[in-house]
């Protein structure tokens, strides 16, 4: 009978309790302590197991204190207090834990040391963020340790390392003393940089290096060199090697290894907007011309207002990545609302980075546009030169929390230089987007323009001014606002005023909802035109290319209400 009572009461506890509530709690602690206390319960990580039995239970409860004790010590935490209970309830188990973490461990000693040829580097100036008298926090510790070496590292002594990393906690005087020694070694430097390929010149390739034979060694220079290569798209495959093997005194070469790209790239691009309807366009890149870097591309638009076919021409310059000249040429077709035409259009550019992410572009059009707008039937001839500058700041092309695009327009040209009329006209364009928290976004945009020019009918179409669609005062169509005839039609102004404001708000995963508001115009002193207003809400998703947004908007303009869906895909900036 005794035997038969030890074989029920085994069987009994082992058997699985998975079908019973198991809670754990945590209590006394911070959410970021509290999070690595159940990472650390191994108790609180087998609870869903179907496998726990009442005697795994009973073990794992009992070796929860140390386990929290474990948990703690990496953020300073060396005396807790714990408080540990288990409840069995009809169907359930309960396990408690009290914990008053104590104070942090202060530190008593922090002996933080360079040696090497790095220790006297005035571009070695590392400090540890940890100081006698701070609480001993070995999570910062070892994140400082590994961002110092890397850090180190990157400036080109490559053997750096700790020649000696401990902590030592003394419990009995509730102190820590923390010793890092980082040996730098030598500092190594680039040696010969050889590029093996084929198909384009070295000393084109060579523009792309932002360092050179004797500068210190640098891996994120390699990582750049590797990125700019493989963005210029003449390569398929950009392998770098440092060559450590055949290191002279302190240089190290190094080899890139390019496999070429094919020749030509074709696309085939779908889209769709409420301005211009389905989109399709259809575009061929050249990749390269010859040996210095020359490419080529060209490009099918089609929609159901507008058909065009551009072309251009590229050279690098000397920084290849950010200079370049191109001559490019293309013919539109435009069938709108206000306005019907055909245009040619010869260019050359000039376009080179600036300082803190500034473009500047230089430009010389020649121009022809034969069109249609209102009453009039005419034609125009332009040699435009003019300068843009602009800039566009912002992170992700999904979704951006914080960016700006800012770009500023200058251009003219005389009747008395192959020209049909003259006019010189100013042009701005600026858009800023700022995160209030992860779920708020404000968005804020505004469009300026100004003409001088005799008369607003000698200017073709192209260089007028007119507002509406999708990205100017929503509620009225693409073009279809701006100063208007005697017979009502709109045909463009010499000036343009519109801004809008709109404020977003992430309601579940990747979809957003807006509130807007838009007003402006195209104006001209000769012709009747007034502020028009758009309001309304719209719908967004976070998509790979940029947010699909739909926008339902009531136009105002004098005494007319307009009702408007708006549907866009693309990039914000």
């Amino acid at each position: 009978m005794r035997f038969f009572f030890y074989i029920l009461a085994s069987f009994l506890l082992s058997m699985p309790v998975a079908a019973l509530d198991l809670k754990v709690d945590v209590d006394g602690l911070e959410s970021e302590l509290e999070a690595n206390v159940r990472a650390f319960l191994s108790i609180e990580q087998e609870r869903q197991h179907e496998g726990l039995t009442v005697s795994r239970l009973r073990l794992l409860h009992d070796k929860a204190p140390e386990e929290i004790r474990q948990a703690l010590q990496p953020f300073g935490y060396f005396a807790p207090k714990i408080e540990s209970e288990l409840e069995t309830l009809d169907a359930s188990y309960l396990v408690k834990y009290r914990i008053d973490s104590g104070p942090q461990v202060p530190l008593s000693e922090v002996d933080f040391q360079i040696t090497g040829d790095g220790a006297n580097d005035p571009m070695v100036k590392e400090r540890f963020p940890l100081s006698v008298g701070d609480a001993l926090d070995l999570v910062l510790y070892e994140q400082a340790k590994q961002s110092i070496l890397s850090r180190v590292t990157e400036k080109g002594y490559l053997e750096a390392h700790y020649a000696a990393h401990e902590v030592r906690v003394d419990r009995d005087n509730y102190t820590a003393r923390i010793k890092l020694h980082l040996e730098t070694g030598m500092r190594f430097r680039f040696g010969e940089i050889r590029f093996e390929q084929e198909i384009l010149n070295p000393e084109f390739l060579a523009r792309y290096l932002s360092f050179g034979s004797g500068d210190p060694y640098s891996y994120e220079k390699l990582l750049d060199l590797q990125g700019k290569l493989i963005d210029s798209e003449y390569f398929k495959q950009v392998e770098v090697n440092s060559r450590r093997d055949q290191i002279e005194g302190d240089q190290i070469p190094v080899d890139i290894l390019l496999s070429p790209n094919k020749k030509n790239r074709y696309r085939i691009g779908l889209g769709y907007s409420t301005d211009t309807g389905p989109r399709l366009t259809l575009d061929w890149k050249r990749r390269r011309i010859g040996r210095e870097g020359h490419h080529m591309r060209s490009e099918l638009r089609l929609s159901g207002p507008e058909k065009s076919l551009t072309s251009e021409y590229i050279i690098p310059l000397e920084r290849p990545t950010v200079d370049y000249i191109s001559f490019g040429a293309s013919l539109d077709y435009y069938d709108l609302d206000t306005s019907k035409g055909n245009r040619a259009l010869l260019n050359a550019s000039h376009s080179v980075g600036l300082e803190r992410g500034w473009r500047r572009t230089l430009t010389l059009d020649y121009l022809y546009e034969d069109f249609e707008v209102g009453s009039q039937d005419d034609n125009a001839r332009l040699l435009v030169p003019g300068v843009t500058w602009s800039r566009i700041k912002g992170g992700s092309r999904e979704y951006v929390t914080k960016g700006k695009l800012l770009e500023f327009h200058i251009e003219g040209a005389s009747d008395s230089v192959l020209s049909t009329t003259s006019y010189v006209q100013l042009y701005t364009r600026d858009k800023f987007i700022h995160s209030l928290n992860d779920d708020w976004r404000v968005l804020a945009r505004i469009e300026l323009g100004a003409t001088w020019a005799d008369e607003l009918t000698e200017l073709p179409p192209s260089k007028r001014f007119y507002a509406g669609g999708d990205n100017s005062v929503r509620g009225f169509g693409y073009e279809d606002l701006g100063p208007r005839d005697g017979n009502a039609e709109v045909i463009g102004g010499r000036y343009l005023a519109v801004g809008s404001l709109e404020i977003e708000r992430r309601f579940a995963g990747k979809w957003s909802g807006a509130l807007f508001l838009d007003s402006g115009n195209a104006f001209d002193p000769d012709f009747d035109a007034e502020t028009a207003y758009g309001f309304g809400l719209g719908v967004r998703w976070r998509s790979p290319v940029g947010p699909l947004r739909f926008d339902l908007a009531r136009g105002h303009y004098l005494d007319d209400r307009t009702l408007r869906l708006h549907v866009v895909l693309g990039p914000e900036l």
